[in-house]
């Protein structure tokens, strides 16, 4: 299991999260009519660690951000708090039994909103270092 189907599985299984959003937990982007509210989720990077020897880390780093929509404010700081819960400080397999064994921070927090469609989201952004 790659760490975006670690990511995935970690969303999709937790209660908490379960409980807001259901089975509406996408990668990237939402789909062209969605249904709210919803969850995307998406790698922003994965910069490649080098050692002093100059060979590469076997502990990798990736950043990650998790959005949180709907129309309105409260159920997106509702759903932000359940993902928040779910990630942040989160040691151990990410996925379960088969999942990346990872350490998960959050390390940033924006809020938006789009006039045009009414639809507002919180982004979380996660660092997550695997081994």
């Amino acid at each position: 299991m790659n760490v975006d189907e670690s990511l995935f599985a970690r969303l999709s299984t937790d209660a908490g999260v379960l409980a807001l959003v259901g089975t509406r937990i996408y990668p990237v982007e939402l789909p062209q009519t969605p249904t709210l509210p919803a969850i995307t989720y998406m790698m922003t990077s994965e910069p490649t660690e080098h050692l002093m020897n100059e060979t590469s880390s076997t502990i990798k780093r990736a950043m990650f951000r998790v959005m949180s929509w709907d129309t309105s404010w409260s159920s997106v700081i509702t759903m932000a708090a359940a993902v928040s819960t779910s990630l942040d400080a989160f040691a151990g397999l990410l996925g379960g039994a088969t999942g990346q064994r990872c350490w998960v921070t959050q390390v940033n927090q924006a809020d938006l909103a789009d006039d045009l469609t009414g639809w507002k989201r919180r982004i979380l952004d996660f660092e997550l270092w695997q081994a």
